[in-house]
């Protein structure tokens, strides 16, 4: 990044109405600037020279630390942002995200002027975007502009944050959510053999995402199987800690599950560290993609339920739920989330719950 080199000001004596004073001119920054140091009369030259040497001492140690202006988006996101954002982000959210930012903000954006770039521009690109990608994308890459800036405008990168007024244009594609109704779970597990079974009643009835399922080791299961312990996650074969604060939890496991999960633990080594579900090598555990594409879509095709991926059975999950009355709460608990996410993100309500409350108030409202 590009310094401004230390000056010296330009020391002069002006008059000022019937009276001669010593000025300096000189830059902070970019801008031209103006200090009256005091009468020429009551101050000798040394004097004046030592005001100045005072003033830009502070001048010079402040534009030294200034940010370049003219620096780029590309070279800001390499320099600054990414280093500063990764060091927040799991691994799981660095991977998703980096390679966003990468293929559409940097392709667009990294050869301009970070300062030249404004909201009209912006929004300009979220609209052309909007015509290609998922919604859930586009609001992605605006909420990666605005961490972005936001990060630029602490630092001193921007002397103004243009993300702010940015939406996700209306036209944005939509895909229709799904997942699976009360007759459909049951045909969804019994095609597969017990341990695809167990990771699958784990993830439709109890609420676990892929990676807290697979990082389970036997000290995380009680003995009757009747609850587990969230302590990790596994993404791409490492170990991490789990996505949330909530996220660290204790699950409950109802009867048919637990005697289900009973079954294969007895199965699974005495060692409190061996893995509850084991690759080829006892000493890792699976892969979701693995357990996904070899074991569980192949038996799912046969019924045509190979569309129920593990983020269906996680809304399966909380709509099933829904629909069943369980408190809202009492599931984002068992899910790890916060109730917003709970009903905002995963709940989608049948239409036969949803047209029995229609009912219900039709008959409370209209008499006749």
């Amino acid at each position: 990044m590009h310094r401004q080199r230390k000056q010296n000001g330009s020391l002069q004596v002006r008059k000022h109405g019937k009276h001669k004073v010593w000025v300096l001119l000189y830059r902070d920054g970019n801008t031209r600037k103006y200090a009256t140091l005091g009468l020429y009369a009551k101050m000798t030259k040394s004097q004046a020279q030592e005001k100045r040497d005072e003033l830009l001492r502070e001048v010079n140690a402040r534009n030294a630390k200034a940010p370049n202006p003219d620096i780029t988006f590309g070279e800001f996101l390499v320099g600054v942002a990414l280093p500063f954002l990764r060091s927040k982000w799991k691994k799981s959210t660095a991977g998703t995200t980096e390679n966003r930012i990468q293929h559409h903000l940097v392709t667009e954006f990294g050869e301009e002027k970070l300062s030249s770039l404004s909201l009209r521009g912006l929004q300009a690109f979220l609209n052309g975007k909007a015509a290609a990608l998922s919604r859930s994308v586009v609001a992605h890459l605006r909420w990666d502009l605005r961490a972005i800036f936001k990060l630029a405008l602490a630092e001193g990168y921007a002397q103004r944050d243009p993300t702010g007024a940015l939406f996700t244009p209306k036209q944005a594609k939509t895909s229709e959510s799904r997942s699976l109704n009360k007759e459909e779970v049951e045909l969804y597990v019994n095609p597969l053999d017990l341990r695809e079974r167990v990771i699958a009643l784990l993830a439709v009835i109890c609420g676990m995402r892929p990676g807290e399922i697979l990082a389970l080791q036997r000290r995380h299961v009680v003995s009757d199987c009747g609850q587990l312990d969230i302590e990790q996650r596994l993404y791409r074969g490492d170990i991490d800690i789990p996505k949330t604060h909530k996220s660290t939890r204790t699950v409950a496991i109802p009867p048919k599950t637990a005697a289900c999960l009973k079954e294969w633990m007895e199965l699974v080594p005495e060692n409190p560290e061996a893995w509850v579900f084991a690759s080829e090598n006892p000493s890792t555990p699976m892969w979701r993609d693995n357990v996904w594409y070899r074991h569980m879509r192949p038996r799912l095709e046969t019924v045509g339920l190979q569309w129920a991926t593990f983020q269906e059975l996680r809304r399966t999950h909380a709509s099933l739920g829904h629909d069943e009355g369980i408190d809202p709460k009492v599931a984002a608990d068992q899910r790890g989330h916060g109730i917003g996410v709970a009903i905002d993100v995963y709940t989608k309500a049948a239409l036969s719950t949803r047209a029995k409350a229609a009912e219900k108030l039709e008959t409370a409202v209209l008499t006749a």
